[in-house]
């Protein structure tokens, strides 16, 4: 089945699909989340929002740094693209962009920064562990060795690094694990 989009609706409808951004605070190498206190939603989350109509999504991710973090950016990037079910039979593709701040978030009143301790992560929203730590650290994460979860699956096989003693004299231009995609 394709994937055709309606027209915009003020709020999530049932079938109905939403591009999402979402924002990936790191200073000094640790990850950055927020405790929001606010009466509609409560818990640790990584700024987001609804992409608008017709929006471009880097510019809706530096409004994100600028409302949850403020704090200047050195380096604003996209990290990843990802699907998920939404509420109501729905589906949301989730733009992630990772922010690297030159000084540590501010918050504010009902968003308050949580600063991970180097090398720690927990799941965030839709977000796995394995995924925040890649997305902060940059590294390429062995899928052999993180779990089955992410080992499986149609066409996992071609995912797999070179055994040892294989040949990979193309990894790094085909695609071989050598570092994060760039678009």
């Amino acid at each position: 089945m394709s994937a055709y989009f309606g027209p915009p609706a003020a709020a999530f409808v049932p079938g109905g699909a939403h591009i999402a951004v979402y924002l990936l605070p790191v200073y000094g190498g640790q990850l950055v989340a927020f405790d929001v206190e606010a009466a509609q939603a409560r818990g640790r989350w990584l700024p987001w929002d609804i992409l608008p109509w017709g929006g471009n999504p880097y510019e809706l991710a530096s409004e994100l740094a600028d409302l949850w973090c403020q704090a200047p950016l050195s380096d604003l990037t996209l990290a990843d693209v990802m699907s998920f079910p939404s509420p109501e039979d729905g589906w949301e593709l989730a733009v992630v962009f990772r922010a690297e701040l030159s000084e540590p978030a501010r918050g504010d009143e009902v968003r308050k920064p949580y600063f991970f301790p180097h090398g720690q992560f927990d799941a965030i929203g839709p977000f796995d562990p394995i995924d925040l730590e890649r997305w902060v650290t940059g590294a390429v994460i062995n899928h052999r060795e993180a779990g089955p979860a992410l080992a499986s699956g149609p066409g996992s096989s071609e995912l797999d690094p070179p055994a040892e003693g294989e040949d990979d004299a193309n990894a790094e231009t085909a695609g071989g694990g050598r570092g994060p995609l760039v678009f």
